[in-house]
């Protein structure tokens, strides 16, 4: 990506668990492009597109804001548009893209920290903006709440009981499993109380979605729902973005810029994976949470929120805690309400209601007909240990149904998709005519995927930085 006017660095990317298994090409006389990536370097468009397919979406790209100006048409659902392009800042392509369709969701991607980009994307009508380098996870998470906000914004406007229920909030409140019974009423009660509540649980069980839940049902859901993933930036960067800073407070901050806190005032900013906030800013947060008071990088003027604080974590902050590695007093802050999300293997109960639910949220997706899905097909998933959870079943769905010739669901169609969940990692060998990268590389696949694709707890047991787990992702991926 070329960002001549920001001269900033290039885009880092970790690639979706789903590309280890392989790009899924589709037919164009079969699908239509839904998704539309616009950047002039070539190598990041093909790193895109992989992890669009493997989330089920229709990727179509543009190396110019004229190709992709050529490529706009009502069946693309959103947009993922590059800063820097040869012909054109991607504010001026923005603004022609914006005349073709008003109303196509356009998340712009910028190399620099600064607001004054991100107040001209705002201005020019960009419904989000990301700072590289970023996750693919949380460009796609930007990318499917644009196109949720877009839907729902006339019903947001109107306050509180306006918005639309999600279909998926059915599987907690009619869930059939004890456990979630129990979490699902505790959510309602904490989501009246307006306190500070701490989700736990393994990787994949759904915090964010509950969080939303929470947000949904409470007296704030007429507000803002700002999510943070704390492990997504750096920690100067990080500070930045939950602060905001001054004009002149860094090399690059040429404009005043809110932070999250600032935006979420009156309603929820949601913390996700707490546990990675690095210790220089855990002080910080202190103050939020006791005094609701905060002050911008590089300004001296005192700055309120009241914003509700919903955390998270798949990490034991106790633990961490008695370690010294997280500070025990913002502990107890955070952790004045607990709700534990039970993992999937603990509410096989719910299984058959979690795979219509995602079926159905893949037909809406994809704009295709609801898959169903055999008792036979079921059963086999029954038997899986889940240790991704739902986010590793929704995977599984997503590659099934990209694959099948019917739209109903068999044996034959998930079988080939579950190679390797639940199963004891393979005795590694160094055989013949097989290099140690080759080793090596099988051994942080199957150390990946026996955390249930958790970064975090990845590189602790193969005691490497997190970071690495980034970089052997992205390696592993594209070699």
């Amino acid at each position: 990506m070329q960002n001549q006017a920001c001269h900033c660095p290039s885009l880092c990317l970790t690639i979706c668990p789903a590309a280890i298994y392989g790009n899924f090409s589709m037919p164009a006389s079969d699908f239509s492009p839904n998704l539309l990536f616009v950047d002039d370097d070539e190598a990041i468009l093909q790193l895109l597109v992989s992890a669009a397919k493997s989330r089920g979406w229709r990727p179509v790209t543009a190396g110019s804001g004229s190709a992709a100006c050529l490529q706009l048409n009502p069946e693309i659902k959103a947009v993922v548009l590059d800063y820097g392009l040869a012909d054109g800042d991607g504010i001026q392509v923005l603004e022609r893209l914006r005349k073709i369709d008003p109303d196509v969701p356009v998340v712009i991607l910028t190399g620099c920290n600064e607001a004054e980009v991100a107040v001209r994307a705002l201005r020019a009508g960009a419904d989000d903006y990301l700072t590289k380098p970023f996750e693919l996870e949380r460009l796609f998470g930007v990318i499917q709440e644009a196109c949720r906000a877009r839907r729902q914004s006339s019903s947001v406007e109107g306050g509180r009981g306006g918005g639309v229920v999600p279909r998926s909030a059915g599987v907690l409140e009619h869930a059939r499993s004890q456990s979630m019974r129990g979490m699902y009423q505790q959510m309602k009660k904490a989501a009246q109380l307006d306190v500070t509540l701490l989700l736990t649980g393994e990787s994949g069980t759904g915090k964010t979605f509950v969080a939303r839940e929470i947000h949904r049902l409470s007296q704030r859901a007429g507000e803002p729902f700002i999510p943070v993933s704390c492990p997504a930036l750096p920690r100067e960067l990080l500070e930045s973005e939950l602060f905001g800073h001054e004009r002149g407070a860094f090399t690059g901050a040429t404009t005043l810029r809110e932070g999250r806190f600032e935006q979420a005032s009156k309603g929820t900013i949601f913390l996700d994976e707490i546990g990675d906030l690095p210790g220089e800013l855990q002080p910080k947060l202190l103050t939020v949470l006791q005094d609701q008071e905060f002050f911008r990088v590089g300004g001296n003027r005192m700055l309120r929120t009241d914003a509700r604080i919903i955390a998270a974590t798949n990490t034991d902050l106790r633990e961490r805690a008695a370690q010294g590695s997280f500070r025990e007093d913002l502990y107890y802050r955070l952790n004045v309400l607990e709700l534990r999300l039970p993992p999937l293997r603990e509410r096989l109960e719910d299984l058959p209601d979690l795979i219509n639910s995602i079926l159905e949220r893949i037909a809406l997706k994809r704009a295709k007909p609801l898959w169903t899905i055999t008792a036979a097909a079921v059963k086999i998933l029954k038997s899986q240990s889940w240790p991704g959870n739902i986010r590793q079943l929704e995977n599984v769905l997503e590659r099934a149904t990209a694959f099948a010739d019917s739209t109903q669901l068999d044996e034959e169609d998930v079988v080939p998709m579950l190679d390797g969940l639940g199963q004891k990692p393979a005795e590694l060998r160094l055989s013949a005519g097989r290099s140690l990268d080759a080793v090596a590389r099988q051994a942080f696949f199957e150390a990946y995927q026996r955390n249930g694709n958790n970064k975090a707890r990845t590189a602790r047991e193969l005691g490497i930085a997190e970071r690495t787990v980034y970089n052997l992702l992205a390696k592993y991926a594209v070699d």
